[in-house]
């Protein structure tokens, strides 16, 4: 009698951790697609205002801001030289990064005019690399466009770290250039933060 319900207890604790579990896989998916449809939503409403150079980059930096892990995804792109670099010089660079970002895409804004996002699937890693949301971008007059957004929950709420167009990383882009940016200066990281403040 005591066996059984022992094997009655652990059954019991077993699928409730299951069901846990999957309901906790569920929720995160869903609020990672949440996350790149309210994103997407504000970059089409914002490619729709008359707007300035400048005051494009500002509102890139908000969105950035509010949607993106900027200090995951800059501490990715430094590679080595972020474990290395001090508290100061990682904080600068995170700040001249996030505006280097804004400045860089911000031009690209006009792109998002009467396109349409479709979901197509989402998957857990079970990983760091978090949610990989699988999108078609439907561009009027040209060819669809697939966009893998990659979504994780690193620094405590889910975030975007990485956008892959056609198979192409920004993440791995921006990867190689600030290598190539280090090689330029040396490996000398105050330098390298300094070029990209000026630009």
């Amino acid at each position: 009698m005591q066996r059984s319900i022992k094997v009655f207890f652990f059954c019991f604790l077993f699928f409730y951790y299951l069901i846990s579990y999957q309901k906790l896989y569920a929720d995160k998916v869903i609020e990672s697609q949440n996350l790149v449809k309210s994103l997407y939503n504000d970059l089409v409403a914002t490619s729709m205002k008359e707007m300035s150079a400048d005051e494009q980059e500002i509102e890139l930096a908000q969105l950035f801001k509010k949607y993106a892990d900027i200090p995951i995804i800059a501490r990715a792109v430094l590679g080595k030289s972020w474990r290395t670099a001090s508290t100061v010089q990682r904080t600068l660079f995170v700040e001249a990064f996030k505006k280097y970002i804004s400045n860089k895409y911000g031009r690209q804004f006009s792109e998002f005019k009467g396109t349409t996002l479709k979901i197509i699937k989402s998957r857990d890693t079970l990983t760091k690399a978090g949610v990989l949301v699988s999108t078609v971008v439907i561009v009027p007059g040209n060819p669809s466009l697939k966009v893998v957004w990659q979504v994780s929950d690193g620094s405590g709420s889910l975030k975007l770290i990485d956008i892959r167009v056609e198979g192409i990383s920004m993440l791995s882009t921006e990867r190689q250039e600030f290598r190539s940016r280090l090689k330029k200066f040396d490996g000398s990281l105050g330098d390298l933060i300094l070029d990209i403040s000026e630009q």
